[in-house]
């Protein structure tokens, strides 16, 4: 970098103290034309002032101006620590006085019978280059401590990714030994057999629910660093994977069987809380760093596989099941208060039975009704929903409750738009208001079932002949009946 001249430089500051208002205009005159424009100061004591709030670059001192009253220029403070940087002034009178300047760090001497342009400019010339030279020097410190600070960063990511990809290595040796599992029961044996295989591992123990979710159960599996640990009663169900207040209790049994420092992975299945809690014994050292969260997320991906395929076995699943069984699952939640994830809806279709037993004329074609409901209601559900008849006028559908909001929508209003006239042999028939069909929900109870569709029953005995009640015209020719 080449140097700044002294007219390139706006910023450059010069205070001057003289006593002679002459020499004053002579030395500004002259600072002036080198580009530069002074401070002036008269008295030291005002000087004195001043640089206790601002060091100039460059002060210009008269020798006549060493010193007021009790006040000494040398023993100002930025003169004593070298901050200040100045120059004296004399003329040949005050030559004497040059002696008080003695001892001092000065830039030397300006004259004043001589040319004061030559003089200034060849000392401030001097000042200007070390100014320069100090911003290069805080601009090269600067640069060269981000470059450390780069540099280190450089390493300590390279250290972080070295770490990574040994973590990543050790990560992909561990899954590419689990394998692929084809359902939980594959998933078990395989995460235990791993585990063992690995050399870092000194023990390890598995907790899972039982069905009902009231015990915590260890897997049984005979390996040398397995630890069976004991069923663990739980004073609530957990119907939502291991709770806390189960996973806490895990803990203080795994620590009083194994030595402490366990390593915890939790196995997340469908549900909040985690399905397995894994609780592993390592050699700190060998495993220092491993990456746990990502451990616990590719094992949680495979179990969730493993459920999935489990779910699709080849076994295909039938929406339809039998009166009876569902009478069944509903006694078994009624009296065992058993776990369902099923809420009952029972589809009445009494005025629609009542009707045609009023036209014994009209074939009504059974057979085609029941095959297209079960066909259309099972396009509007959802899950796996199940439908059984209760009687010709009586269905009953067992929807999943994840999904049940939707499914009753979507199936009240399938029934307000179902074509009945279809299935009768005569179809110009008008279908009347009141023979639509009904839809309610029934408690899980087969007595309670049983007294639903008996009641509806009746009805239809007691219905009244149908004449005159307001009709709904399908879009096609009627014939009032």
């Amino acid at each position: 970098m080449g140097k700044m001249d002294l007219a390139d430089n706006h910023d450059f500051q010069v205070a001057i103290l003289i006593e002679d208002i002459a020499d004053a205009k002579a030395l500004s005159d002259g600072l002036r034309e080198i580009g530069i424009f002074a401070h002036y100061y008269q008295n030291l004591d005002e000087m004195w002032v001043s640089l206790n709030t601002y060091t100039p670059d460059f002060t210009i001192v008269d020798v006549k101006k060493m010193s007021q009253g009790t006040l000494l220029f040398k023993h100002h403070p930025k003169v004593k620590d070298g901050r200040l940087k100045f120059a004296f002034y004399y003329r040949d009178s005050s030559k004497l006085l040059l002696r008080s300047t003695f001892g001092l760090d000065h830039y030397g001497y300006v004259r004043g019978e001589l040319n004061l342009v030559d003089q200034l400019r060849s000392v401030l010339r001097r000042r200007n280059h070390e100014l320069q030279l100090s911003q290069q020097n805080i601009k090269l410190s600067q640069r060269l401590n981000r470059l450390r600070l780069r540099g280190r960063r450089l390493v300590q990511l390279q250290e972080k990714n070295n770490q990574q990809q040994k973590q990543d290595q050790n990560l992909a040796d561990f899954m590419r030994g689990f394998g692929v599992v084809e359902n939980l029961t594959d998933f078990k044996r395989r995460l235990v057999s791993t585990l063992d295989q690995w050399d870092s591992v000194l023990e390890f123990a598995v907790l899972e629910l039982n069905e009902t979710g009231q015990k915590l159960v260890a897997p049984r599996f005979n390996r040398p660093k397995y630890r069976v640990l004991p069923d663990l009663w739980l004073s609530k169900r957990s119907q939502t994977g291991i709770s806390l207040f189960a996973q806490e209790m895990a803990y203080d049994v795994a620590y009083g069987v194994m030595e402490e420092g366990l390593t915890t992975i939790k196995i997340q299945g469908a549900h909040v809380d985690p399905d397995l809690l894994v609780m592993v014994q390592f050699n700190a050292a060998e495993v220092k760093g491993f990456n746990w969260d990502y451990l616990e997320m590719k094992l949680s991906s495979e179990y969730r596989r493993a459920a999935l395929k489990e779910s699709l076995r080849p076994e295909s699943i039938d929406n339809k099941t039998d009166q009876f069984e569902i009478m069944q699952a509903m006694d078994d939640i009624s009296f065992n208060q058993a776990a369902s994830s099923y809420r009952h809806i029972l589809l009445d279709f009494s005025a629609l039975v009542g009707f045609v037993r009023q036209r014994p004329t009209n074939r009504f074609f059974w057979k085609t009704f029941a095959k297209e409901l079960q066909a259309e209601v099972s396009k509007v559900l959802s899950g796996n929903f199940k439908f059984t008849s209760v009687g010709p006028a009586h269905f009953i559908v067992a929807v999943e409750k994840s999904f049940l909001e939707t499914d009753h929508r979507n199936l009240n209003e399938y029934l307000q738009d179902f074509q009945y006239w279809r299935y009768f042999e005569d179809s110009s028939l008008v279908i009347r208001t009141d023979v639509r069909p009904s839809m309610r929900f029934v408690a899980p109870s087969s007595v309670n079932l049983l007294r639903q569709v008996e009641m509806m029953g009746d009805e239809i005995e007691m219905a009244p002949a149908m004449t005159s009640t307001p009709s709904i015209r399908e879009q096609r020719p009627q014939l009032d009946v």
